[in-house]
């Protein structure tokens, strides 16, 4: 029995998704690398929805990616429509009542 090599799982994922039809708008395929951006962004998500501290989680994320600090992490965290919500929705939960007034 052989071991799994970087090579040769970047080939076998690259064939599942030219098989399943599954490309990005620019027509190419996603890299394995991709997937620590849709981890650590999924992962944010998910504290946001369970109701967890993100702030001290974030250093948990990092030494998960194999970081040694936050500052690395923070590449692999994109802004997305869903994290924009999650985190409106907990600020507005929290602080929403020392906002007064409105638009004029």
């Amino acid at each position: 029995m052989r071991g799994y090599t970087g090579t040769g799982l970047r080939q076998g994922i690259q064939v599942l998704f030219r098989a399943a039809n599954v490309c990005g708008t620019d027509g190419r395929t996603p890299r394995v690398h991709d997937f620590r951006h849709s981890f650590a962004v999924g992962s944010v998500l998910r504290w946001y929805q369970q109701g967890a501290d993100v702030q001290s989680n974030l250093p948990k994320l990092a030494m998960y990616m194999g970081h040694v600090s936050i500052v690395s992490t923070a590449y692999y965290l994109r802004w997305t429509p869903q994290l924009a919500a999650a985190a409106s929705h907990r600020l507005e939960t929290h602080f929403g009542h020392l906002i007064t007034g409105g638009a004029a």
